[in-house]
């Protein structure tokens, strides 16, 4: 909020004195108190320690905590403000020792499986300068086929992980998906691959609420994405410009966010697809 005065800084921490320090600053933030028996529980420290880590949390944040006599614990102050900055609400969610107070339910998602040794494959031809013949199956053709790439980058869309890879078949950059890849074979020297213009660019998405929405729902989708005057600019390296657009759903229409630069987005994407091929794994 305006007018208000940042936040005490913490500074110069031992990692384990920190993670002390932050479990103490969390649990008067989302509970509002803290307890030396929760120290002790969480990180089996002795008695004497956590009493030191609370005079030292108090030290550095004067005016967060107060102790209450009658209940024998630490209380948030009114004048409470994060020492480590605002936390994350997520991250608090997903905690499953948190004491939320009502139930926390996170929908289930099939697993989309990711072979660690087949991973460990790929980044070894990588730090090697390899290349590496793969029977890759597309989903645009009937049937696998082999192909030599050399293993680039790896990206994620929130979903599924991808490999970004230089095939050396199509002379062209692309996305592979590793459940994909059914066996590796020979590896050969990669040589000096040719530059990724499109992985080292990153271009600047601007999402809006949908036109379709009347005043009152934009605002709240406005809200929602942490839209500031009306926006929320997100910066997307353009070779992973598609998967964007299909996780969130902007290829639709029908979703509560549009594109703000939508001829532009569209451009780029264009002169990209000439260069590599943007299918997502095709």
């Amino acid at each position: 909020m305006s007018g208000e005065s940042p936040p005490p800084r913490a500074t110069d921490l031992r990692w384990s004195q920190e993670a002390r320090l932050r479990a103490i600053d969390l649990a008067a933030f989302w509970e509002g108190r803290v307890n030396r028996a929760d120290l002790i529980r969480r990180f089996g420290i002795s008695v004497p320690q956590a009493t030191n880590d609370l005079r030292d949390y108090q030290a550095r944040a004067p005016a967060n905590l107060r102790y209450d006599t009658r209940e024998k614990t630490y209380l948030a102050g009114p004048d409470f403000r994060p020492l480590f900055g605002e936390p994350s609400a997520e991250a608090w969610l997903r905690d499953a020792e948190a004491p939320h107070g009502l139930p926390v339910e996170i929908m289930p998602l099939p697993a989309r499986r990711l072979d660690p040794w087949l991973l460990r494959r790929l980044a070894q031809a990588r730090r090697a300068g390899q290349a590496l013949r793969v029977f890759y199956q597309p989903m645009n053709q009937p049937e696998p086929a082999w192909r030599w790439i050399s293993p680039v980058a790896f990206a994620s869309d929130g979903l599924r992980w991808h490999l970004r890879a230089w095939n050396h078949d199509a002379e062209r950059h692309e996305h592979l998906l590793f459940p994909r890849m059914l066996e590796l074979g020979a590896t050969r020297d990669a040589g000096p691959l040719p530059p990724d213009p499109d992985w080292e660019r990153r271009f600047a998405i601007r999402l809006r609420p949908a036109s379709r929405l009347n005043p009152a729902q934009q605002r709240v989708v406005a809200a929602d994405y942490g839209m500031e005057g009306g926006e929320a600019v997100v910066e997307v390296r353009v070779a992973l410009l598609f998967l964007f657009r299909r996780r969130l759903g902007l290829d639709r229409g029908d979703g509560l966010v549009e594109v703000a630069n939508q001829a532009e987005m569209e451009a780029v994407m264009a002169e990209a697809d000439g260069r590599f091929s943007g299918n997502g794994g095709g």
